[in-house]
């Protein structure tokens, strides 16, 4: 692919038109192999569920496949679907824990890391797909300024935010196409709810690091990214390798550390390059990673640090902001007064 993809603006599709778009996919790929096609056959083939019309037929199909999840035997998936009325499809990962056996309203229902158990009723549901083992579940609400991060997200070993390789805005780029290209081949056209999703994150991470450094006279940047090789054997696109530091055996960190400081006029400058910033950050809301932040303030130099944050996306495409234990305690504290002093 001469001209890589790139990370398109949020998007609001709807569920219907792309649950449509996946099926007609789906029946693409069946007919070429010549094999009918059914929930069943997308489930086993090509690892995805796309909710069939009508939610009769849609409730067999969930009961078919999620029928025996239980709290004690669930199962880890990742599932684009609304979660607000207001908001478009988003990628979430959950566990299935059990379904609702209602056939004009079928539901599956999950557990999330905030921690909560909801359910995501098959209407809102687009498409359905396993989990790589082992990662952790998402939050909602993780964009709203009233979100409390996790109590199950852990604090990253200090040496696991220092980036020991350099990641240039070229390697970024070619990082970024692989795993588009990757992700077409796993979910066909859906691949660009994906796009959306991972562009939204870095704008959002941008517009963090820009407040930041606003705040004070300097922000020190580590970025991190939990990089791996995605590349995908293909006839049709051919890409440059990627660095040797995505292999499985590279357990190096690498990522980006950059400076920027407060101008007068109240503008932000960078100690290099935004474009290079920005790739990086495409590439943590893609494959996950974290971004530390620890800020100078404007006043001098009295206080070493004014601020330390630390942000990370747990490989589903939205980033969260992490806590300690002091931290969460201080939170907790400050809001209790405010509380008070409201009363």
């Amino acid at each position: 692919m001469t001209n890589p993809p790139a990370l398109t603006e949020p998007g609001r599709d709807d569920v219907q038109a792309a649950r449509q778009t996946a099926l007609e996919y789906l029946q693409m790929v069946a007919d070429s192999v010549s094999e009918p096609y059914d929930a069943q056959w997308g489930w086993n083939e090509f690892r995805l569920w796309v909710p069939s019309p009508g939610d009769g037929v849609a409730h067999a199909e969930l009961q078919q496949l999620f029928g025996a999840c239980t709290p004690e035997a669930p199962e880890t998936v990742e599932i684009l679907c609304k979660v607000a009325d207001d908001a478009g499809p988003e990628w979430f990962r959950v566990m299935i824990v059990g379904v609702r056996s209602d056939r004009g309203r079928p539901a599956l229902i999950a557990w999330w890391a905030n921690p909560r158990e909801d359910e995501v009723e098959v209407c809102d549901i687009v498409a359905v797909r396993p989990s790589v083992d082992g990662l952790p579940l998402s939050c909602t609400g993780a964009d709203s300024p009233h979100f409390e991060p996790s109590t199950l997200r852990g604090v990253p070993e200090p040496e696991d935010l220092l980036p020991e390789i350099e990641m240039s805005e070229e390697e970024a780029g070619l990082f970024i196409s692989q795993y588009l290209h990757q992700e077409s081949h796993r979910v066909g056209p859906l691949w660009t709810t994906i796009d959306a999703q991972a562009a939204a994150t870095r704008d959002r991470l941008m517009e963090i690091v820009t407040r930041a450094g606003a705040a004070g006279s300097r922000t020190d940047i580590n970025i991190t990214v939990a990089v791996r090789d995605t590349s995908v054997p293909c006839p049709q696109h051919v890409y440059d390798p990627l660095p040797a530091y995505a292999g499985v055996d590279e357990d190096r960190t690498a990522g980006l550390h950059l400076v920027e400081h407060a101008h007068r006029d109240g503008s932000v400058g960078v100690e290099g390059s935004t474009a290079h910033l920005r790739a990086v950050l495409t590439c943590v809301a893609l494959y996950g990673g974290n971004v530390h932040l620890a800020t100078v303030p404007l006043d001098g130099a009295a206080v070493p640090l004014a601020e330390e944050t630390l942000y990370r996306v747990h490989y589903d495409w939205r980033c969260e902001r992490v806590e300690g234990d002091e931290q969460r305690t201080i939170r907790e504290l400050s809001g209790a007064i405010e509380d008070q002093s409201a009363g």
